[in-house]
């Protein structure tokens, strides 16, 4: 499934003065001497603030003055912009200073990883990797897997080394805008350890510098792990106006959308995320068990305080759409077909939750509320129809209750101990 985003400007904004007399000056109206008038005009007002005139440094093409993404990024200075043309580039990349990188549209320019995988700065093997302060955009190409085969072995007998993400983020920020990331998962497709994430935004440790990302009108697809996560206290990530779509029971493997953790925050907004399941069998991995198994989602978020937000999402075809602890605002998120419930709902801290203009429709059970604090769950214009399951469903397991107000008469969940 493709999203046809329509093409803007990653910066749009409106003209500054610089610009406005710029187009004054090539109007085909002014005469000669007029024009005069004005070039000396701005050159008095440059020298009367202390300016002086630069042309901004032309860009860096791929791979007309450089052959390689990796050979124009090491001779870029800080602030410089990349263009790449469109073709496909194998290659791995490590960027640790203020870049533009701009390709000639997603899936026409891309990234793509390596028989052969040599480690990054983290010991694992990334196809992008952003660190050292750096803050990065990134725009209109694509970075692609997949990887090698899990638990292959080299000539020598050595391991392979998997592809751990598509792009990793760590004491850096990046724009992600107008791209994708593709087939981040080992082949064929299968359950490997530390492998298989589309775009990783890590907090390496406590006290570490923090990462972030901005990722808007992207696609992350066909993942073997999770499509976006980002984990660490101070860390966090805007996932808007994107597609995350798992590789569903056909890829056989277990997996998140969209995972913030850890302490991570951030605004998920406006995005489609499907086809992130448990497949039958993994009894070991995940299943309906809250306490001993793993309830994969959609969207996973919440319980670290302010800065989360989760709003007009469509999660549709998961094993849970929404899997939230305490969140600053849960509304307008739209639930379709998912496996086991559309929304899990886990009291972690405050305990306080409010939901507005939520709907579930199909799949199995509407909501599950789970205290493991006292919980207190507002319901406000949420529509739940076509459910096999429970509307809403709480499972008061630990010593701590739930009270549900407004929507349908809550049933009481069995305890699995």
């Amino acid at each position: 499934m493709r999203l046809d985003w329509s093409e803007s400007p990653l910066s749009a904004s409106r003209p500054g003065p610089g610009a406005r007399i710029a187009a004054r000056v090539h109007s085909p109206r002014l005469k000669p001497s007029r024009l005069a008038a004005f070039a000396a005009a701005i050159a008095m007002s440059s020298a009367a603030f202390g300016g002086t005139a630069t042309a901004a440094s032309s860009p860096l093409v791929v791979p007309t003055d450089y052959p390689t993404i990796q050979a124009a990024i090491d001779a870029a200075d800080p602030g410089d912009t990349i263009r790449v043309r469109a073709g496909t580039y194998t290659e791995q990349i490590v960027i640790t200073k203020d870049l533009q990188i701009r390709g000639a549209g997603m899936d026409a320019t891309v990234i793509r990883a390596p028989a052969a995988l040599a480690p990054g700065q983290l010991p694992f093997a990334t196809i992008v990797e952003i660190y050292g302060g750096a803050a990065v955009s990134m725009s209109r190409l694509t970075v692609a897997g997949p990887g090698a085969v899990c638990g292959a072995v080299d000539e020598n007998g050595d391991p392979v080394r998997l592809l751990r993400a598509g792009v990793q983020v760590h004491e850096a920020h990046l724009d992600f805008g107008h791209a994708a990331v593709r087939d981040i998962h080992n082949t064929p497709m299968a359950q490997c350890r530390n492998t298989g994430a589309g775009i990783a935004v890590l907090d390496l440790a406590p006290g570490a510098p923090t990462a972030s990302a901005n990722i808007h009108h992207a696609e992350v697809t066909d993942y073997g792990a999770v499509g976006v996560i980002a984990r660490g206290a101070g860390s966090s990530a805007n996932v808007t106006h994107s597609l995350v779509a798992g590789p569903g029971h056909e890829g056989g493997v277990p997996t998140t959308g969209i995972n913030l953790n850890g302490g991570a925050v951030g605004s998920i907004a406006h995005n489609t995320v499907s086809g992130n399941i448990c497949p039958d069998g993994m009894p070991e991995d995940c299943g309906p068990d809250f306490f001993s198994q793993t309830q994969h989602a959609g969207i996973v978020a919440g319980g670290a305080g302010p800065g989360t937000v989760v709003t007009h999402n469509r999660v549709i075809g998961n094993m849970v759409g929404l899997l939230l602890l305490e969140s600053d605002e849960i509304s307008h998120n739209v639930a379709i077909d998912n496996d086991f419930f559309g929304i899990l709902l886990a009291g972690v801290d405050t305990g306080q939750f409010t939901l507005e203009h939520e709907r579930v429709q199909g799949g199995g059970g509407g909501i599950w509320v789970v205290p493991l604090v006292d919980m207190t769950v507002n319901l406000k214009k949420v529509k739940l129809s076509d459910l096999s399951g429970p509307a809403v469903e709480v499972l008061e397991c630990v010593g701590a209750s739930a009270t549900v107000i407004g929507g349908p008469e809550p049933v009481a969940g069995v305890c699995p101990f």
